[in-house]
């Protein structure tokens, strides 16, 4: 769904089996989740939930760093994100990275880039199929208006397999 050009690293590979079903994991049970500001009203897990209970918010405006450092490393095969919003129209950036070995090897997965707007384009569902080993720590960076207002970060849902 998205609307502006993406990078990608090579860990990233085009899905070819749209209609398989990803074996999701509980992201709180195998990994300590953390975000750098989170509204009272919308923790990061709430992100990670398998319920629909409205996502992860930032408590301040600006750059929020989302990370995932699981109890024991790991294989990644899958990478779905969704944010939503129908207040502001604005371009979003966000980058997926990862590292493994206590960050000694580490690469990023994608930098996206996507255009909100109230009165067309409200939500964005990324669906990356990766090849990640041993991944210690996964990171999701989220820049809510890259032409610098007040926004404030959030993330309505990621899914791991």
């Amino acid at each position: 769904m998205s609307s502006s050009p993406s990078t990608r690293d090579d860990n990233v590979i085009p899905p070819s089996d749209a209609g398989a079903r990803p074996a999701w994991v509980d992201v709180r049970a195998i990994a300590r989740v953390h975000a750098t500001s989170e509204d009272p009203q919308f923790p990061i897990a709430q992100a990670f939930s398998s319920a629909a209970l409205g996502g992860w918010r930032a408590a301040s405006p600006g750059v929020q760093t989302v990370e995932v450092r699981f109890y024991r490393p790991r294989d990644l095969s899958r990478i779905r994100v969704v944010f939503e919003n129908v207040r502001e129209e604005r371009t979003q950036q966000f980058t997926i990275s990862w590292s493994s070995r206590r960050g000694e090897t580490h690469g990023e997965v994608v930098r996206q880039q996507f255009n909100f707007s109230p009165r067309g384009a409200t939500d964005e569902l990324e669906d990356y199929k990766v090849e990640l080993h041993d991944v210690e720590t996964l990171q999701i960076q989220i820049a809510p208006d890259i032409g610098g207002r007040a926004i404030v970060a959030c993330l309505t849902q990621c899914k791991l397999a």
